[in-house]
Order: structure tokens, then C-alpha cells, then sequence
């Protein structure tokens, strides 16, 4: 028997539904980049007489371009021409933007077509030089002058560049649950305050719409972020609003005043602060100017627009400034993380909770095996009493065996029915009929008192099934093996959700932690992609890439809730090796079927874990047995919880006697660590392990009691370090007990392994028919191999 890995892939059930991880440029996007570079480019600064910059623009548009997506690069510069035209005047600067943004729009489509890319050095250069000529050849003064100018002006576009491209960068990080700095705060406050300026001296009947925008921006900010977000937007708005005009302490005072006023008054609710707002603004302005019904207006509509603006929006501003804000949602989702891992592992022990008892049922009810034997030994118990020294036994039991027997038969029955009688012809026949009518009473009576005391047992078996001793404990070290294990990965969350976000991957939520090995699991949702494979194509480049570790899907693939159609999948670190597993097996002659009893595969914490249990005797019984102990070991390990609770445990309960006879159970247990290769192994009863290197041969063994032979089981564990290549051969002990005069030699075996063939699957089945052949090819005990070959995947 294989394991297969394989996990089924959903069908596509709508091509509309696809979740493809490529950019997407939406409509609002498209708005956004448009009114950037349209705003940016309308800011003007003025250095000195004849001189006026507006490096903005160009500083945008080469911003967009080192990100090289071709739509957002063509948008960006119909934004910037257009809003170059649109403050169009007769100097040589009006022309040279335009001209500017042309040529490297022509020189980035050049360069991706030719699947390169252009440095930004390169395009700073090429700025300098446009602009060196253009201003030499059309500018309005001397030579002198003219280069001095171009020189300022094209100079000027790479700090304002590095300024407008942090400030963009942070920008496309709003809504990725990032957590921004102050600079980084600064930074998208100067962009978002240039486009404000950008509006430049556009009034509506007499009112300044740019002076409307600038308050409403910074008392909704102030209101959502508090004081000091409120303060830094209104500096920074103050200073680049009055550069732009001639009364820079005017806005600088009013505009922080503003900001801090609000942000202060936030808990009072949005009337008060409102007010404080409209009061100190009117202050301020009737300070430093003669208020009119203009400025009123200007001062009364941000106040309007802040009351009317949505709670839910005010709430998005708030989760995206503040960290705090940010980590309170963050720890919640955290803390579900751990509710649902704890769920699972709560779970999980259920599950074995509920093997454990249905293994004791199954045990309760062995005499039940015997109830088809029971009148065979009955009437054979009967015969040694009383027909054993006979003179008669040759002629009753020899030429009359099938009549003797049906009478025999028969008279056990009449007992069993309380008619303690002989019948006529067994009378007739029988030489000894007194003492076989004697005899027959006593024996029936201690068989139904034995009976009885078996009817006992089994009903105390069934009670300890439904009560299983021993769960508090169980359930304590569950509890404290949990909290030592989970680790949460607070810090990489943060850049795992920065990293997918700029892939523009779309996710839910993600949960990362290290299990008892040190081992990162990410655990994701998202939305179900039908088919698509994001987790394969898309996810698991970006965490190699991130993290410079290899990752894979874990085998319990993803899991689908078909209530919200929300996908769920567990990424793990992938393991350095694979291992397969093949078995050849036969029952003993004249038995179908065999008491040994194996399994083997992966848990969850990447141990392959191969067990063989071997029961006492052979046939059904021995069978039940031994699968006990393997079902409770596969439930254990399945689960990821260590091997030691779960060898307590069979051990438990094969102490608990099943029927009059002793009963033992055998347990090969082999451990794989598929991350470091290194190989364990506990044995309880059981023959040799054998470890194939090519033609060398490596021999574990022990002398281990079997589980029911002591109260508490001692066991060693033995490692050794595996390779590629390298074959795990574990046997039961009808493999070797071929030559009765020496039980338990295993030379032969490591002899032949020397020479075998490296191939599992052959070797299973050649080493079973060796067997057979050392043995005259008679199946004297139950045989079994399980072969298992490892393989280095990198």
C-alpha cells in the first residue's frame, strides 16, 4: 500500500470567476494616476525673478515609469501634459516639460520593448542635458544665465523625485495592512499636499476652492488619526500651500492650528470638534486678515463637509494611520489563529479519544471469537476425562468418530438446556455412561461459571470504554504540549502581507507560526479560486523569494467552506526528503488471515513514521490485536502529537486481559524526520531493523518486552542519520524464525541484503520468497516486510 499525495484539483465552473494574479488596472486607479499628474504637474514655485519651477510633474511621471507597467506610465503622462497645458505661459519653461516628457515616454517605450530597463540615473542625465539645450537655444536671457537656470531647473527634479516617489510608494501600500512610520506619514502628506496646491488660484465665485480643500483634508485626517496626525498634514500643508503663494505664515499657522484643534477635541464627537475648529480658524484669520463673507464660507465648508463625511470612511482613515489601530486588528486576528489551531488540536484529540474506545469495544467482544469452538473444546475436554483410558475409545472414536461426536453433541446441549439427560443409544453404547452424565454436569458447570466471569469482564472492559481513564491527564498534556509549541510570527506576518500585496494577490487573512520542531507554517484565507492554483503558481514564488526558504502545500491540500466560499491552506516548509514505502505480506499456513498488522506515512510535523505490530499467535485474534496498537498509533501520530502518549496507551490497555490466555502485542515503530534525515527507532518486543546502504547493511535491534508483558512499558529510542538512498527494511518475526533451531539469527537476512537490489517494491517481495525458501516454502507464522527507500528532493 502507497500513500498518495495527490490532491484533486476544483474545476473551473465559471470563466468569468478566475482569479488571475495580474495587475489590474481599474477605473479608480486610472482617476487617481490621471488627477496625480495633473494636479503635481500645476505646481509651481517661483526661485527668484524669471525663474519659476514646477518640477513636480516630471518628477511624477518618472516615478510611474520606474515601476514599468505601460498603462500607468501612458496615463500618468496624459495627466502631466495635460496639466502642463493647462498653466501654459510664453516662457521657455512651458514647452520644455512637455518636450521633456515626450522623450523619455519614447525612450521607456523603446527600452521595454527591448525587455530592458532604464535607470533612474540615466534619466536624471537625460534631463539635464534636454534642458541645458532647450534653455540655451530659446531662453530669454544671457548664455550665462540660461545655463545657470537649466541647471536649477533640471537639478531640481531629483530630490523633488525621490520625495514624490517614497511618498507614491507609501501610498500603494494603503489598505495592505502595513504599518507606516513618520517619515513615511510625512512623505504622503507633501504629495498629498501638492496636489492640493494644485489647484492653484481657482476661486467660484470669490471662493477659493484650493483654501476649501486643504481645510477639509486636514480636519477629517486630524479627526480620524488625532493630534499629532492631525498637526503634521496641517505643517505640511501650510508650508507647500504658502510657497506656492505669498502669505506662508498665514497658512502655517492656520492650517497646523486647525489640525492640532481637532485632533485634540476627536473624543468629544464630530459637533464639538467642529466648533472648536470654526472658533480658532475665525480667530486666526481675524488676526492676520478682515474676514468676509468669502473667507466665511472658505472656513464654514470644511466644518459641513467633515459633519457629512460617512463614520465608515473616517473608521479606513483611522486603520491606516494609526499603528495602534492597526495592531489591535491585527491581534485579533491573531488571537482566531490561535482559537482554530487549539479548535483542531482539541479535535483531533477527540478523534483518538474516540479510536481508543471503539479499539476496546472491538477487544471486549474477543470471546466472541471462540463461541464457534466453544462446543468443539467442550466435547473434547469431555473426551480426555472420560474416554482417554476406555477400551472402547478405538471403536467410539475411531471407526464411530462422527456418531460419537453428535452424541457427545447432543448431550452437552440437553445440559445446556437444563435436562441433564443421556439419550437412549449413548446410553446403550457408552461403557462409562454414569461418569460421562457426572462428568458432563461438572464441566458444564465450571464452563458457566467461567462464562459468567467472561460475560463480567467484558461488560467492565465496555465501562472503562465509555469512561476512558486517565483523559484529564491526557487532556492537560495536550493543553501544555500546545502552548509550548505554537510560537506566533507576529513580524512576519507583517512582511508576508506586504509582499503579497504589492503582487496584488488578494488575501483574507494569514496567520504564520512554528510548530515543536522550529518549523514555519503559514496558515491563509482567501477567496476560493476555483481551480486556479494561486497557492502553487503565485504564493509559493513570492514566500521563496521573500523568506529563501523552500515552502509546499501541506498534504491536507486546501479546504473549502462552502458557506462563504472561503479557501483555507496551510503552507509549510517543504521537507528535504520523501520517503515510499512497499509491503509484501502472507498469513501463516491455513489461516486467511494474518496477525500482523502496519501502516506508514507523513504527520503533520513532516515525520514519516512506519509501524509494524506483530500479535501473539496468528489468525483473526492475533490480528485484532496488533491492529489495535497500529489504529492508536496512526491516530496518534496522524495528529502530530509524540510517539510516548501513544505507546502508554497501548500499553494500558493490552494490560487489561481479554480473555483467560495472556495476550501480548509486538511494535516496530521507525521514525523519519524528513527534514533532517535522521531516523528513530522504538521497539517493543520486535525483531531487528535493517538500514540498506547500497552493499553495507546496518542492524538495529533491542530486547524490549512486548505491550501487556509489564504495567509500565520502558523503551529506548535509537537514532541514526539517513542519506539518499538509503532503505529502511522492517520485518516481522515469522521473516526470521524460519530455522526453529535458531530463533531470532538474523545473519542470514543482512547477508542477503548485501547483494539484494536497491529497488523497494522488488526487495519487499524478494525477501518474503527467501523467506519461504529457507523455510521449505512452508509458512510456519505470519510474514511480513515493509521496505522504505528515501529520496533527497533538493
Amino acid at each position: 500500500m502507497q500513500y498518495d499525495a495527490g490532491v484533486s484539483v476544483y474545476k473551473r465552473i465559471d470563466s468569468k470567476k478566475d482569479r488571475i494574479t495580474k495587475y489590474k488596472l481599474t477605473a479608480a486607479k486610472i482617476i487617481l494616476i490621471l488627477l496625480c499628474g495633473f494636479m503635481l504637474s500645476r505646481v509651481k514655485f517661483r526661485v527668484v525673478d524669471g525663474l519659476t519651477i514646477t518640477p513636480f510633474g516630471m518628477a511624477f511621471l518618472i516615478s510611474v515609469i520606474n515601476k514599468r507597467r505601460s498603462k500607468e506610465t501612458i496615463i500618468a503622462f496624459f495627466g502631466v501634459i495635460i496639466g502642463g497645458l493647462s498653466v501654459y505661459s510664453n516662457d521657455a519653461d512651458s514647452y520644455v516639460y512637455p518636450i521633456l516628457a515626450i522623450s523619455i515616454l519614447l525612450i521607456f517605450y523603446i527600452a521595454d520593448k527591448a525587455g530592458r530597463r532604464i535607470k533612474t540615473n540615466n534619466i536624471c542625465i537625460i534631463c539635464v542635458v534636454e534642458f541645458l539645450i532647450i534653455e540655451s537655444i530659446f531662453g530669454s536671457q544671457g548664455l550665462s544665465v540660461n545655463i545657470a537656470f537649466a541647471l536649477i531647473e533640471s537639478l531640481s527634479i531629483i530630490p523633488v523625485f525621490y520625495v514624490v516617489n517614497y511618498g507614491i510608494s507609501c501610498l500603494d501600500e494603503i489598505k495592505h495592512n502595513y504599518f507606516f512610520n513618520m517619515e513615511e506619514l510625512i512623505s504622503m502628506a507633501i504629495v498629498l499636499c501638492l496636489m492640493v496646491a494644485g489647484i492653484g488660484n481657482i476661486a467660484c465665485f470669490g471662493v477659493s476652492i484650493r483654501n476649501i480643500a486643504a481645510l477639509a483634508i486636514i480636519i477629517v485626517i486630524a479627526y480620524a488619526g488625532g493630534a499629532s496626525i492631525g498637526t503634521v498634514i496641517g505643517v505640511t500643508m501650510g508650508i507647500i500651500v504658502g510657497v506656492t503663494s505669498k502669505n506662508i505664515l498665514l497658512f502655517i499657522s492656520l492650517y497646523s492650528c486647525c489640525g492640532l484643534v481637532v485632533g485634540v477635541f476627536k473624543e468629544t464627537g464630530k459637533i464639538f470638534s467642529a466648533l472648536a475648529y470654526l472658533i480658532v480658524s475665525s480667530i486666526i484669520v481675524g488676526y492676520s486678515v478682515t474676514i468676509n463673507i468669502y473667507g466665511a464660507v472658505e472656513i464654514a465648508v470644511p466644518a459641513v463637509i467633515m459633519l457629512l463625511t460617512p463614520a465608515k470612511f473616517i473608521e479606513g482613515i483611522l486603520q491606516e494611520l494609526s499603528n495602534e489601530e492597526k495592531n489591535r486588528i491585527i491581534n485579533e486576528a491573531q488571537i482566531d489563529g490561535v482559537k482554530s489551531e487549539f479548535v483542531e488540536r482539541i479535535e483531533n484529540l477527540k478523534k483518538i479519544l474516540d479510536r481508543l474506545s471503539k479499539s476496546m469495544n472491538k477487544l471486549s467482544g474477543n470471546h466472541k471469537l471462540l463461541v464457534k469452538d466453544k462446543s468443539s473444546a467442550m466435547i473434547e475436554n469431555l473426551a480426555d476425562r472420560v474416554c482417554s483410558n476406555c477400551e472402547m475409545n478405538s471403536k467410539c472414536w475411531g471407526k464411530e468418530l462422527n456418531k460419537t461426536f453428535f452424541e457427545f453433541s447432543e448431550l452437552i446441549e440437553m445440559f445446556e438446556q437444563g435436562k441433564g439427560k443421556i439419550n437412549k443409544n449413548l446410553k446403550e453404547n457408552c461403557v462409562k455412561s454414569n461418569t460421562l452424565i457426572k462428568s458432563c454436569e461438572e464441566f458444564y458447570n465450571t464452563t458457566t461459571v467461567n462464562e459468567v466471569l467472561k460475560e463480567r469482564m467484558g461488560e467492565g472492559r465496555q465501562l472503562i470504554a465509555e469512561n476512558i481513564a486517565g483523559i484529564s491527564q491526557a487532556m492537560d498534556d495536550v493543553i501544555k504540549e500546545f502552548t509550548r509549541d505554537v510560537d506566533n510570527c507576529y513580524e512576519l506576518d507583517k512582511v508576508l502581507k506586504k509582499a503579497l500585496s504589492r503582487k496584488n494577490i488578494a488575501y483574507k487573512n494569514i496567520y504564520s507560526y512554528t510548530d515543536k520542531k522550529g518549523r514555519l507554517k503559514i496558515k491563509m484565507l482567501m477567496e476560493n479560486c476555483y481551480g486556479e492554483n494561486i497557492c502553487g503558481k503565485a504564493i509559493l514564488p513570492i514566500l521563496k523569494e521573500v523568506l529563501r526558504v523552500p515552502f509546499s502545500i501541506s498534504d491536507e491540500g486546501c479546504r473549502i467552506n462552502p458557506e462563504t466560499n472561503e479557501c483555507s491552506v496551510v503552507i509549510e516548509e517543504s521537507p528535504k526528503y520523501h520517503m515510499l514505502s512497499y509491503v509484501a505480506s502472507i498469513p501463516k499456513d491455513g489461516e486467511k488471515f494474518s496477525g500482523d498488522s502496519f501502516n506508514f506515512g507523513k504527520n503533520k510535523n513532516g515525520i514519516y513514521v512506519i509501524a509494524l505490530s506483530d500479535g501473539m499467535g496468528s489468525g483473526p485474534d492475533a490480528g485484532l490485536e496488533s491492529s489495535v496498537a497500529i489504529d492508536i498509533i496512526d491516530e496518534f501520530i496522524k495528529c502530530g502529537y509524540d510517539e510516548e502518549i501513544a505507546i502508554k496507551a497501548i500499553n494500558s490497555i493490552m494490560n487489561m486481559k481479554f480473555s483467560e490466555d495472556e495476550k501480548f502485542t509486538t511494535l516496530d515503530m521507525s521514525m523519519v524526520d524528513l527534514y533532517s534525515g535522521e531516523l528513530s527507532v522504538i521497539k517493543a518486543g520486535a525483531v531487528a531493523t535493517f538500514i540498506k546502504r547500497y552493499e553495507d547493511v546496518q542492524v538495529i535491534s533491542d530486547n524490549s518486552l512486548p505491550f501487556g508483558a509489564v504495567e509500565e512499558i520502558e523503551y529506548k529510542k535509537k537514532k541514526k542519520k539517513l542519506k539518499h538512498g538509503d532503505i529502511v527494511i522492517t520485518i516481522s518475526d515469522g521473516i526470521l524464525d524460519v530455522d526453529k533451531n535458531n530463533i531470532g539469527d538474523y545473519s542470514w537476512l543482512r547477508t542477503y541484503l548485501e547483494k539484494a537490489t536497491t529497488n523497494p517494491e522488488q526487495l519487499s517481495r524478494d525477501i518474503l520468497d527467501k523467506a519461504k525458501e529457507l523455510s521449505n516454502g512452508k509458512v510456519m507464522d505470519d510474514m511480513t516486510v515493509v521496505v522504505s527507500k528515501l529520496y533527497s528532493l533538493y
